[in-house]
């Protein structure tokens, strides 16, 4: 049986409202346990329109088990880049403290972190990933597909090779000649993880990264520069920088199943019941706590028993080598 989607508005009382938004979910019976909550956040322009047009390919990959069940809300953005602004526009405020309450009290889903997951293509990864990186204890998943990211901390870093997106429109207070330097900043993902690292590092945020190669906006520099960034902050990522991809063109669609596919698989394994420890951890854990004394238990060499023997070991010499640094990209400013 296909799918259903509603469309309803929300009222706000952080950006321009009410705020249209579109609700898919699967095919379920009633007395299922709830589903888990995926917000999609589109590109500049886009619409809760935009995820009515994915129906069917929700329809098919929930059929072929390429996704999970998962209830999937689209918000319409317009081209507020889904910035943060305390003197206009909120849509962190919108998101966190509106939109998931307003699902969660509304839709058959689990009201947790471990069963939420922001995602989001272009602007709407950009979206996704500053509202995770500051909300780590509202979301267990975010995933950002082509995220529209400059390559800097500062405004003063992004050179015009970084700026080819603002001839498209924006909020001008973010996006253009008279950007106030100080709201980029505070709204720039990379630097949301940095001042959140710790916080992300503890709940175990999984994080899920892809760039084409071959972007005509070049924002492939601004996804490997907090790629990197998140490399130096040792913070657990999945990168992909897809050969050839551009910003659009004939592999968003395969691009796009694969990232909620990812999302999909990481909220699983979230939600996951922890199984009960075989002897071997048992053992395993036993002799570690015991002070690894003598020789570690027999193990197989392909089991996760044999990588925690491994790590234990090497764990005093891993905590005297703290400095990691990966790379630092090169000069856009020309």
């Amino acid at each position: 049986m296909p799918s259903s989607i509603e469309l309803h508005d929300l009222p706000s009382a952080h950006v321009a409202g009410p705020v249209p938004y579109a609700v898919l979910a699967p095919h379920d019976s009633p007395d299922a346990p709830p589903l888990p909550l995926c917000l999609l956040l589109m590109g500049g322009g886009g619409s809760r329109q935009s995820l009515v047009d994915c129906q069917p390919l929700f329809d098919t990959w929930w059929a072929d088990g390429s996704l999970p069940p998962m209830v999937v809300a689209t918000p319409r953005p317009g081209m507020d880049y889904y910035l943060e602004d305390p003197a206009g526009i909120r849509w962190d405020s919108f998101l966190t403290e509106e939109f998931v309450p307003h699902l969660r009290a509304n839709c058959h889903i689990a009201a947790d972190r471990l069963s939420t997951a922001i995602t989001g293509i272009s602007i709407g990864g950009y979206g996704a990933l500053k509202t995770a990186f500051a909300r780590p204890d509202l979301f267990g998943v975010v995933a950002a597909m082509q995220p529209m990211i400059e390559p800097g901390f500062r405004d003063s870093d992004i050179g015009p090779r970084n700026r080819l997106h603002h001839l498209s429109g924006g909020p001008p207070q973010l996006v253009g000649a008279s950007r106030d330097a100080a709201l980029f900043a505070a709204n720039n993902p990379a630097n949301r993880a940095q001042i959140n690292a710790q916080r992300i590092r503890e709940t175990g945020l999984a994080i899920y990264i892809d760039a084409g190669g071959d972007d005509f906006l070049n924002a492939h520099d601004g996804a490997e520069f907090l790629h990197r960034v998140l490399w130096d902050l040792d913070i657990s990522h999945e990168y992909h920088l897809v050969r050839g991809a551009d910003h659009g063109g004939p592999t968003m669609r395969p691009r796009m199943r694969a990232m909620l596919s990812w999302t999909g698989a990481a909220l699983t394994a979230l939600r996951a019941v922890p199984l009960d420890p075989t002897p071997e951890g048992q053992a395993v854990t036993a002799w570690i706590d015991g002070g690894m004394v003598g020789n570690p238990p027999p193990v197989a060499p392909s089991s996760t028993e044999f990588l925690r023997i491994l790590r234990a070991q090497l764990q005093p010499l891993r905590d005297r080598i703290t400095a990691r640094r990966y790379g630092v990209l090169p000069d856009h400013s020309g």
